[in-house]
This record gives structure tokens, sequence and C-alpha cells, in this order.
């Protein structure tokens, strides 16, 4: 069985069963998480998309086709509008074949025109098959349900307390990359108000934006004194739109506001170009101080606080890649300025 069958399978399988769960005051369960996909299948969807993301954009750039981040409904417009009468003979053979998985995976080589356009064709076909962004995210969903250990935010909640910060209410908060109303964020009665904003609203009450999109305050009663970015900055294309990103933070915060981030170990620990004091160095230059950090053994999360000056030297060291570690399977996760 393909992957795209034991995909839809367990979607269907996971629909039916949100449908009929009750809670043992007999309402109705919510449908939006999809409770029976397994752990190790929710991260092969997220793998698997990222992947295509990857080579559609190595494909893109090989074409002369310039996509936008993470909007699929203007990329698929994009990529329609900018294929001749030829290539979209070329892209629709690809869309239908189901032997170019070969293909896909050394998209870097490929050259001739008809061998680049078949594989789009293939991964967009393979991109909208899921559902794209939707199906992404209700794997990653999956994360933060109980069952699964719950979400990133357990710990943030534990050390704001740790701080001395009460559950009054007194701490707004801007949520980057919101999967859920119902974290701990949104539940442990530390701030007020949530902003929730992702690139697709999954439900009510998260906003559809792009962050780097997102109107910056017109003054200090706009801005908040929390940020969170769990997991968003790693999906960031290239390693200057990291840096834009994380330049972009101190517009939205306070001073002395914090900012959590929450990425993969291996983007610490597993990288060439960065390591833990290199990422501590970076912010510290931007203006933050860390204030906690901890690493359990998929994730690392680093409360930093905003700082009222700014390491001004070395701006050099941060403009270009550095490496740091050179190791057989090290991946090239990098943030620069």
């Amino acid at each position: 069985m393909s992957f795209d069958e034991k995909f839809h399978i367990m979607k269907k399988r996971s629909a039916m069963i949100s449908r009929k769960r009750k809670t043992i005051t007999g309402r109705q369960v919510s449908g939006n998480v999809p409770i029976s996909i397994k752990p190790t299948k929710s991260r092969r969807i997220i793998r698997r998309f990222h992947l295509l993301i990857n080579k559609r954009r190595i494909l893109c750039n090989k074409l002369g086709i310039s996509l936008v981040d993470n909007d699929e409904d203007a990329n698929k417009k994009t990529i329609d509008d900018s294929l001749n009468p030829k290539m979209k003979r070329q892209y629709e053979i690809g869309t239908s074949r189901d032997d170019m998985e070969p293909q896909l995976l050394k998209a870097q080589s490929l050259q001739s025109e008809q061998e680049l356009v078949q594989c789009l064709g293939y991964i967009m076909n393979q991109i909208h098959s899921r559902g794209g962004l939707r199906d992404y995210q209700l794997a990653s969903r999956v994360g933060q349900t109980n069952n699964r250990g719950g979400d990133s935010s357990k710990i943030l909640v534990q050390w704001l307390q740790e701080l001395g910060h009460r559950s009054d209410g007194s701490l707004s908060a801007l949520e980057i990359g919101s999967l859920s109303t119902e974290n701990r964020i949104s539940t442990c009665g530390l701030f007020e108000p949530v902003i929730r904003i992702d690139l697709e609203s999954s439900q009510p009450g998260i906003q559809k934006q792009d962050f780097m999109q997102r109107p910056l305050p017109k003054d200090e009663g706009e801005k908040f004194d929390f940020v969170s970015c769990s997991l968003v900055l790693n999906f960031v294309p290239t390693p200057i739109q990291r840096g834009q990103m994380c330049m972009r933070f101190e517009h939205f915060l306070r001073e002395n506001g914090y900012l959590f981030v929450v990425l993969p170990l291996p983007c610490i620990n597993h990288s060439r170009y960065m390591s833990k004091n290199h990422f501590t160095q970076l912010m510290e230059f931007l203006g933050y101080s860390m204030v906690k950090y901890h690493e359990s053994k998929k994730l690392c999360y680093m409360l930093l606080r905003r700082t009222s000056s700014k390491n001004q030297e070395g701006y050099d060291k941060f403009t270009k890649k550095h490496k740091f570690h050179d190791k057989p399977g090290f991946n090239n996760f990098c943030i620069m300025l």
C-alpha cells in the first residue's frame, strides 16, 4: 500500500473515531485533532511535507520561478502562470506518474527542462493530495495533545512561575505559529490577551497571518510582554530569512519582555553552523539575555529577555556562515543577519 493510501485511510479512520467519541458528560469530543494518528506517522507526514517544499524550491530556482514563503495558494498560481504550453504538458505528465521518487530525491542534479517540470508536477500533486499546510498542521497538533505529552509551553509556564509571575492575566502574549487555543499559554492564566497567529488558521481564535507581514506596533500599547516562537524558526527557508525573523521580534516586545524560542535539538547540537553558544551570542547581539535553557531528547527550549542595550560588537560574526563542526550526518541549520 502506498504512503498516500495509508495516509488517507488513517485520516478517514481518525474522522470516524472523532465523530463517535464523547466525554463522560455526553458532550461530543472535538474532531479538530486526528487522535488516532500515532506519533511516528505524524512525524512522517511533517518530514515528508518539508522535504517536498525544499525540493520544490530547488526546482523553481532552476526554472526561474519565484515563490513566496508559506503561501500555497499564491505559489500554485505562480507556477501555473509561469509554465508555457509545452511545459504544462510535461507538468501534467509529472502529476500522474508514480515512479518519480528517485528524481525527487536528486532534484538538485536534474538538468533538462523536461525532468525539472515533470518533477515539479509530481511534487505539487504530492503536496496538494495531502492538503498542503492543513494536513501538516493536523499532524503537528498531535504532539500538542495531552496523550502525546502535551505542548511545548508547559515548561514555559513553569519557568515564568519560578520567576515570580502569577496567574493574574497581567502579561500580554503573541503566539507565532499557534496550533491550538487550548495549550498552556492560553489556559495558564498568566496572559491576557493572547493573540494567536499562524500561516493557516486551523480553528477559531487563531488569526491567519504571516508574522513577517504583521503590521508593526504603532506604540508601546500595541506591543507585547511575551512572544512565543515554538518550532517556527526552523521551518523558515533560508538563514537570512531566519535572521530577519530574529531581528523583527524586538519590534513587538516591550522592554524587559520575554521571548520563548523552541527548536529541534539537532538545530543546536547537530549543525555545522550553529551551537548553543553561537545562538546565545547572536541573541545577545540583538539585545536579549538568556534567562532559561533546557534540552529534552528532541527539543531545546530557550527563554530570553529583551534588555535595554545591545551588544554592538562583532556584527561580521553573524553575517556569514562559520563552521563549528564538520561531522558526517550533521545538518546545515544556520541563522544569518
